[in-house]
């Protein structure tokens, strides 16, 4: 059994943990990095910030879902209304069953998600962005998770494991 959870992307001054947006939602952090102001938080379980976190950091949010290292849904928006979403490992994803709107076409969202980078200031590569949202997962969905926002122009770095809230 692989990992189940979520990957959030977003640009704050502060870290993601500390937005409303994110203590709204009943996740776990378990692991965070920075890019500038740009953060990913990894958490369990599957879980979606607030929609107001677009409002808070009036910046682009990426949120990714992985299912058991399997395959990951994608949903990307921004303030000005920019949306994506897609599959990584998309075969693996259609044989979980997901809608075919869902696991889309790679050269359509692949468009989508360079505009969206853009707008968010990165420089997306355009090949290795191509790359990302074909590959199915091997052996890992969370190394396509990855593979993704480092073709989107993300250079996260300095990872920290998050201490689980105290109960």
């Amino acid at each position: 059994m692989g990992f189940s959870g979520s990957f959030i992307v977003a640009r704050a001054s502060r870290p993601l943990t500390e937005l409303a947006a994110m203590r709204a939602s009943e996740c776990v952090p378990f692991w965070w990095a920075r890019d500038g102001e740009w953060q990913i938080l990894q958490a369990c379980p599957v879980t979606d910030p607030d929609p107001s976190i677009i409002r808070e950091t009036r910046a682009p949010v990426l949120v990714s879902h992985v299912v058991d290292s399997d395959f990951a849904t994608v949903q990307a928006a921004s303030p000005d209304g920019l949306s994506w979403q897609c599959a990584l490992s998309p075969e693996m994803a259609r044989d979980y069953g997901l809608p075919g709107e869902w696991v889309g076409d790679a050269v359509e969202a692949g468009e989508r998600a360079a505009a969206w980078a853009r707008e968010a200031g990165l420089r997306p590569d355009p090949v290795a962005l191509k790359a990302a949202l074909a590959a199915e997962c091997d052996p890992l969905a969370e190394d396509l998770v990855f593979a993704l926002v480092h073709a989107l122009g993300f250079r996260f770095r300095d990872g920290a494991e998050l201490e689980p809230p105290a109960v």
